[in-house]
């Protein structure tokens, strides 16, 4: 599903987060957001989500205004994993899971359906061993990952992670990185590490204090004088021969 922002501006609570940003997100693609702090990554994400409505210009999903979607229907669509997904009940990791199937009650998919689809978002998420935890058990990563083996759950067409390795050891950032691109499913990720959007983003918007600085192909757009101009970074981006892949290397 394609997904695009047309000249979007939001001021949130007073404050002008997002001014006159357009970009697309194509569909299949993985999309990574990057940026510094405070650059409107978050904000970004939460108007592509549906959640909330731009001040001025229009998010629109296959031709519709996400707006004029309604929620249930929305949900079956997008997930969002957010930064600090938490929840107080008492619950299991798997009924945490379960949490990402309500979008489809009452539709088709029967019990058997359901825990099918829930024990396979659990295995690609790598929370399988942790599913009869208590949520207030699990570490900050574990939370993380079954928050993600939810939003799967929900088998949406489009997926959007919020800083999603935050928290994961590295192993376990790669994992889910790796995941999302072999799942195929159209994705935007807000990324704070370069070398992680380098390997699995094939497209890149640039944010900068709430505009679009830069946004095309992620082979083409990364490069020295874009991170040195955006984050005031000195740092060299190559393909590397041994890893096989676009990496980004700072330097002090």
């Amino acid at each position: 599903m394609n997904l695009e922002v047309q000249d979007v501006t939001w001021v949130r609570r007073g404050t002008r987060v997002l001014e006159h940003v357009s970009a697309s997100v194509p569909t299949g693609s993985v999309t990574g957001l990057i940026g510094p702090n405070g650059s409107g990554k978050t904000s970004l994400l939460t108007l592509l989500a549906g959640l909330a409505r731009p001040t001025s210009g229009r998010v629109v999903l296959e031709g519709r205004d996400i707006g004029a979607i309604p929620i249930r229907e929305r949900a079956r669509i997008i997930a969002l994993l957010e930064q600090q997904a938490t929840t107080s009940l008492d619950l299991t990791a798997r009924q945490v899971v379960e949490l990402g199937r309500i979008p489809h009650r009452g539709r088709r998919a029967g019990a058997v359906r359901t825990a099918d689809v829930v024990r396979q978002a659990m295995a690609d998420a790598d929370v399988l061993h942790v599913a009869d935890r208590r949520w207030q058990t699990l570490s900050g990563g574990e939370r993380q990952r079954v928050q993600l083996a939810r939003s799967l759950a929900q088998q949406p067409s489009i997926l959007m992670l919020d800083e999603p390795t935050n928290h994961l050891d590295l192993g376990h950032q790669i994992g889910l990185l790796r995941t999302v691109r072999r799942l195929g499913i159209t994705t935007v990720a807000a990324l704070h590490d370069l070398d992680l959007a380098a390997a699995y983003c094939d497209r890149l918007v640039v944010l900068d204090g709430g505009r679009v600085v830069a946004h095309g192909p992620a082979a083409e757009l990364l490069s020295s004088p874009l991170i040195e101009h955006t984050y005031g970074v000195r740092a060299e981006v190559e393909h590397h021969s041994l890893a096989q892949r676009l990496t980004v290397v700072w330097h002090p």
